[in-house]
């Protein structure tokens, strides 16, 4: 499937911005199951841009703008083809070995969950049936709350809380699958049915090779067809816009607004 993907963040200030100097994630990952067809990034006001991928192949944009100004508006425009996974079943547990998704980060430690964990998963004997219950776990386990988490909540504490947003079921989820040793990342983009804002769901790797994506905060397996910006360990490494700015008042951040059209020729 092929889609048009427009994201813009709009940013206010109160006093006079003389250099803003930001870091952007806002192109569709160019990658596994997703071809990059086509994209611009820009500013408004214009300013100097430069791009790399960084170690986990997401398409990083570096733009600062020194022009005066009290609105910054950033964006990009892409074309994205978006093709399906061959969904296999493997048996379980399996040694996947070293793998960097495998490792504790500040926001997403297995350690704690490893009790639960077991204990979630004791009978069964595959993959499928080891991520269909958890999913299922964490959708119940969390109900969906704005305001009562934010960018610094760890899976232990959204764990606890009962509450969060997209990022904590992620987070969440993340954690279990470490624990049981399975390598999951964390997934960042734009879902395919009206978006509102960006959202965030895991990718769980299988033993033939294969990063499966999952849903927890909708509830949703395999084949999703949203849209991913960017991958990582945790919310951390996939942040869309990240920076900071020089002026003597407040900035905030006014709107995000986000536009996906399928089949686009």
């Amino acid at each position: 499937m092929d889609y048009k993907v427009t994201y813009t963040s709009i940013y206010e200030y109160e006093t006079d911005v003389i250099l803003n100097d930001d870091t952007l994630k806002i192109v569709p990952y160019d990658g596994d199951n997703q071809i990059l067809l086509d994209h611009e990034v820009g500013s408004v006001p214009e300013g100097y841009k430069t791009f790399y991928r960084d170690i986990f192949g997401n398409i990083v944009y570096k733009v600062k703008v020194e022009e005066s100004h009290r609105r910054l508006e950033v964006y990009s425009r892409s074309k994205v083809r978006v093709d399906q996974k061959v969904v296999r079943n493997h048996e379980f547990p399996y040694d996947f070995g070293f793998n960097p998704f495998l490792l504790p980060t500040k926001l997403v430690d297995p350690e704690p969950f490893r009790e639960v964990s077991r204990e979630l998963v004791k009978e069964l004997r595959t993959m499928g049936e080891v991520i269909e219950r958890v999913v299922k776990f964490v959708k119940g386990k969390i109900k969906y709350k704005n305001g009562v988490t934010n960018i610094y909540t760890t899976a232990l504490e959204a764990y606890n809380l009962g509450y969060g947003v997209c990022q904590d079921y992620t987070h969440v989820t993340l954690a279990i699958f470490r624990s049981l040793g399975i390598p999951a990342r964390y997934a960042m983009g734009v879902v395919n049915d009206k978006p509102r804002a960006t959202h965030a769901w895991v990718e769980v790797l299988t033993p033939d090779g294969t990063y499966l994506d999952v849903d927890p905060t909708r509830g949703k397996l395999y084949n999703l067809g949203y849209i991913k910006f960017a991958i990582g360990r945790d919310f951390t490494d996939v942040s869309p816009v990240t920076g900071s700015f020089i002026s003597a008042g407040k900035g905030w951040l006014k709107e995000v607004k986000i536009k996906v059209e399928r089949n686009v020729t």
